[in-house]
């Protein structure tokens, strides 16, 4: 026999069973005077030997095969026995060598349908947790423990999710096998998350009967707040000088109809809140066509020069009107962006509109241009060139809570004052969006009493198409 024998009290007991009968015979027949006890003794040793090798052979054949399937997995070779046992045929050999076979490539598309399961499972892109009927976290995606900041398996799903929104649905769930969907949050966290719970069928073999899957809504969340809130505050930008103009064509039509003094003071009324109003509709427009395009960058190489002095001409009659100087000084000559002209003159429009605004009467405004690099978008071990342009006013400067607010869509440091001096509280917002489809960045900086700095980057454009006929001129025309 060979290293899969069987322990020597089973082979006893196997050899009891089998010589049992023949050594029965024998001393019957001893007892009953037919043959001799010493005969007898020896042909019940001559039965036990001759049946000794044969049943041990066979019963290390069977140990043979037990601890090959004790020893079975997806991982083993499946292997043919070679069983020396003549009560074990070679067909029953043979029949068990193609079982395991068959078996094993079985167990080898059950791993490899499990190893496909947990792939998948843990690239969903939502995070996602089985649960069984006591609320036993059986199982969790990659996902759900980068989102949760735990790993859950084996816990009860409270020490996952403390939220009782959740629980409680969880809870139902179970109970019922109606999905339910719950918004909850996780402590220490700015994440708003979407719980989508839904009970299985049938349980399956795990023990899951429910999976938990888990969204991050914030930016849909934050989007829809926006849209809101823009939708209000413009319904009130609008509700105001609506309201003048009827109130004054309501008067007009009334006690004003025969008053030319007072008619011609309602007039005036009315075309400075139609004013207001088209402002507004020009700013919102402009917003949505920006907001429309900004994953589509702009590829125009546009000197600066073409851009900025056309617009300082065409607000030097509002700056001469609070007696403010605005000057424009570039350390690089006449550099070129990569840009679209009418959206960088309408940024630098109200950049140079709001400095006149908001600096101090017989001030002066400077517009400095100069180098600077910006981390790309893509890599950001590497550094991109960029143009500078810091508007710098000489203002009374903005407090420093409010400086990460001011390109939010209709947010205004002083209320009454931006309207009185007929800003639409879009101004910035329209500036941080342009900026943002040129791949560009801003900087805001302020310092009470003393002023204001809007500091504006640009992807220059390559030097092979920044090239100018007369770069001399076109540098005195950006120093002007």
């Amino acid at each position: 026999m060979d290293s899969h024998q069987v322990p020597r009290r089973a082979l006893y007991w196997a050899l009891a069973v089998v010589a049992g009968p023949s050594v029965g015979v024998l001393l019957i027949l001893a007892l009953a005077g037919e043959i001799a006890f010493g005969v007898a003794a020896l042909a019940a040793i001559a039965v036990v030997a001759a049946l000794w090798l044969p049943v041990g052979r066979h019963l290390s054949g069977l140990a043979r095969i037990a601890d090959r399937l004790n020893r079975m997995d997806a991982a083993s070779a499946p292997e043919r026995l070679h069983v020396e046992s003549p009560l074990l045929s070679r067909r029953l050999a043979s029949t068990f060598a193609d079982s395991t076979a068959a078996l094993h490539q079985r167990l080898g598309d059950l791993a490899t349908s499990g190893a496909s399961a947990e792939t998948v499972l843990d690239n969903l892109p939502d995070p996602v947790i089985a649960i069984d009927g006591e609320r036993r976290i059986v199982r969790a995606s990659r996902g759900s423990t980068a989102i949760l900041g735990v790993d859950p398996v084996g816990a009860d799903l409270v020490a996952a999710v403390r939220d009782p929104g959740v629980l409680e649905a969880a809870e139902r769930v179970i109970s019922t096998g109606e999905p339910e969907e719950v918004d909850f949050r996780i402590a220490g966290s700015d994440l708003e998350l979407a719980a989508r719970i839904a009970a299985l069928p049938d349980p399956a073999p795990d023990g899951t009967v429910a999976l938990i899957a888990v969204s991050d809504v914030t930016a849909i969340r934050s989007h829809g707040r926006t849209r809101a809130d823009f939708v209000a505050n413009a319904s009130h930008e609008l509700r105001t000088p609506i309201s003048v103009l009827l109130g004054c064509i309501e008067t007009l039509r009334g006690p004003a109809r025969q008053d030319t003094a007072a008619s011609d003071r309602f007039l005036e009324m009315m075309s400075v809140q139609a004013e207001r109003m088209s402002r507004l509709v020009n700013d919102l427009l402009s917003l949505s066509r920006i907001e429309l395009n900004e994953h589509f960058p702009p590829s125009s190489t546009i000197p600066l020069s073409s851009v900025i002095p056309p617009v300082v001409d065409s607000l030097q009659f509002a700056a001469r009107s609070r007696r403010i100087d605005v000057s424009i000084d570039s350390d690089v000559g006449d550099p070129s962006v990569i840009g679209d002209r009418d959206e960088l003159t309408q940024l630098f429009q109200n950049l140079i509109d709001n400095a006149i605004k908001y600096g101090a009467e017989g001030s002066s405004i400077r517009i400095a241009i100069g180098d600077g690099t910006m981390r790309s978008p893509g890599d950001r071990t590497q550094g991109i060139d960029t143009v500078r342009i810091a508007v710098e006013d000489r203002g009374d400067g903005i407090p420093p809570e409010h400086l990460q607010r001011l390109t939010e869509r209709f947010y205004r440091v002083d209320t009454a004052r931006s309207r009185e001096m007929g800003g639409t509280g879009l101004g910035l917002a329209i500036v941080k969006h342009i900026v943002n489809r040129h791949r560009g960045g801003l900087a805001i900086e302020s310092e009470l009493g003393v002023g204001s700095v809007f500091t504006v980057s640009l992807p220059r454009a390559p030097l092979e198409r920044n090239l100018s006929s007369e770069p001399d001129e076109a540098a005195a025309v950006i120093k002007s």
